[in-house]
């Protein structure tokens, strides 16, 4: 490694990193989008207490969307509806160039203080199996309660392949922002060629990275309904954490695929992977098979198990997670990921 960091200095920046991304769940659970979430379902440790007014609100849509043939008839359900407690019903309050809906945030509530509005939408037909299926290509839509926006969409670029055999299109090409608020989620794929894709993935709050991923696939094949394990010849790109740690790797996925069994070096002649701080190498990653686990080794040889680094922080939001999925489904969904 160039200018070689000392093993404690570059554990305190692997360490301070993973300290953001604490921080940033924290953020995000008591954020206005989390709030506003849990008080409309009653969310309590995985229970919703409000399932049933929601369902019938949401429900109740039927009678304001139009739709022919399963295709969403964007054009013919503009207008501005409001939610009636008493009849539980959508009335139409006037004209819009979009579909905007007034209704009241939580159950019980007299104001009508949450608005969605879906202000743009488009899809494009495909042929499945003999049949015609609509699927988005756009479509821009945003929540606000008590005037606060706390969750939007935008999407738009999509393009599907829909080669026989595929049970469902595949998108080749989209662009995905997702407002949670405080947090964006942003997403992109892009179709270099029919062997050869980039997805992206970045959260930020406000203009700070809390943590993304670029992945680079290339293939052997765009046979994509017979692909299999040693098709996929190579994955390439970086994990990120917080706005100064990067983790660049290059995995021959295929070569590795190729191996009943591969041994440790084999794996890690294979895999590339180090650990990055404002793009000074700090770190790189390995697998050792006698403990099963990934290895950080520091520039000295010393080594920390990858695990030490991010085993309080998934106790952590495990935590946050609870409200919404309960207990016991999330002990079962981090079980499966204890892998060191």
């Amino acid at each position: 490694m160039d200018d070689e960091l000392p093993p404690d200095e570059a554990e305190d920046r692997i360490v301070s990193a993973i300290d953001g991304l604490r921080e940033s769940a924290g953020t995000l659970e008591g954020g206005a989008f989390s709030r506003s979430l849990k008080a409309f379902l009653g969310l309590s440790n995985g229970e919703a207490t409000a399932e049933a007014w929601a369902a019938t609100l949401i429900g109740g849509l039927d009678s304001v969307i139009e739709s022919t043939d399963e295709r969403f008839q964007f054009d013919a359900s503009t207008g501005e509806y409001a939610w009636d407690a008493d009849t539980k019903q959508w009335v139409e309050n006037g004209s819009s160039d979009g579909i905007v809906l007034e209704f009241p945030a939580t159950q019980g509530a007299t104001s009508k203080n949450a608005t969605f509005e879906l202000s743009q939408y488009s899809d494009t037909p495909l042929a499945i199996d003999g049949e015609t299926v609509y699927l988005p290509t756009s479509g821009v839509a945003s929540l606000r309660v008590d005037d606060d926006e706390v969750f939007a969409v935008d999407l738009e670029g999509v393009d599907y392949t829909t080669e026989e055999g595929l049970d469902i299109p595949i998108p080749q090409s989209f662009a995905l922002e997702i407002l949670t608020a405080p947090h964006t989620h942003t997403f992109t794929l892009d179709e270099n060629s029919g062997t050869e894709y980039d997805f992206s993935f970045d959260l930020a709050n406000g203009d700070q990275r809390v943590a993304g991923i670029s992945v680079g696939a290339q293939l052997a094949t765009d046979n994509y309904d017979e692909l299999q394990g040693t098709d996929v010849e190579e994955l390439s790109g970086e994990l990120r954490i917080g706005p100064d740690l990067t983790i660049p790797y290059t995995i021959q996925v295929g070569e590795l695929a190729a191996f009943d069994d591969p041994t440790e070096d084999q794996i890690n002649d294979r895999i590339d992977a180090t650990v990055q701080s404002q793009g000074q190498e700090i770190a790189t990653l390995r697998f050792d098979e006698a403990s099963e686990r990934i290895e950080v080794v520091y520039s000295d040889g010393s080594i920390d198990a990858a695990s030490t680094f991010y085993e309080n922080f998934l106790d952590e939001v495990e935590a946050i997670w609870s409200d919404y999925l309960g207990d016991e489904a999330l002990e079962a969904g981090f079980d499966a990921l204890s892998v060191e």
